[in-house]
């Protein structure tokens, strides 16, 4: 795109991807000047901008209002698993949530904010969709689906949907969470809240004992 080259539109078999959002963002802007509600988003999202560069396979998409979405593997289809994407994409929710945690709010009219992340993975189509305002974007229902795991997600928590799920259990410790009505809403899909990590000794022990059964 930055060279003036046609990009071709491409089916993506599975990418994993992540929205985030302030909760009460729109109480918080009715507050604050314009000034505090730019400095705020200027100071999370460069934070946040950081991070995605320090994964070689995030892609940060489109900001719509507080809105912050990432997508992983897009140019890793070849050299990444699905498991690998998701592992990369929760990890950066987990920084995500740090930084949010530390964020400097000494010129806000409140001490704190929260976030709400979802992530999801799936197979999308990606590409340049408008050539008068060209950007690079991606469709279909994956993406949808993330947006509606990160509106049903509780405050500083990470929801993440069940093929997710599948893809990172014997990684990170999850606890079900009901089952997320999807698309037109008459389709469910389980969902988890993501946990710590699980320890690399508890891990071994697990693939013992599936070798022993």
């Amino acid at each position: 795109m930055k060279t003036g080259a046609a990009v071709e539109p491409r089916h993506f078999k599975c990418l994993a991807f992540l929205t985030a959002d302030i909760v009460s963002f729109t109480n918080l802007s009715s507050k604050s000047s314009a000034k505090q509600v730019v400095s705020l988003l200027n100071r999370l999202y460069s934070q946040m901008d950081d991070v995605i560069d320090s994964f070689e396979d995030l892609y940060k998409l489109e900001t719509i209002g507080d809105a912050y979405n990432v997508v992983a593997g897009l140019n890793t289809q070849d050299t990444m698993t699905p498991t690998d994407q998701a592992i990369s994409m929760i990890e950066c929710a987990q920084r995500f949530m740090d930084i949010v945690k530390k964020l400097d709010m000494s010129d806000q009219v409140q001490d704190r904010i929260q976030i709400r992340i979802g992530v999801h993975v799936g197979p999308a189509v990606g590409g340049v969709a408008n050539p008068a305002m060209p950007k690079y974007s991606l469709f279909g229902d994956t993406v949808t689906i993330t947006g509606q795991m990160e509106q049903t997600s509780r405050p500083m928590e990470i929801h993440i949907s069940g093929p997710t799920y599948e893809l990172v259990s014997n990684i990170f410790e999850c606890e079900v969470s009901e089952a997320v009505a999807i698309l037109d809403g008459k389709q469910k899909m389980p969902a988890f809240w993501l946990g710590n990590r699980i320890a690399a000794d508890a891990n071994s022990s697990s693939r013992k004992n599936l070798a022993a059964q």
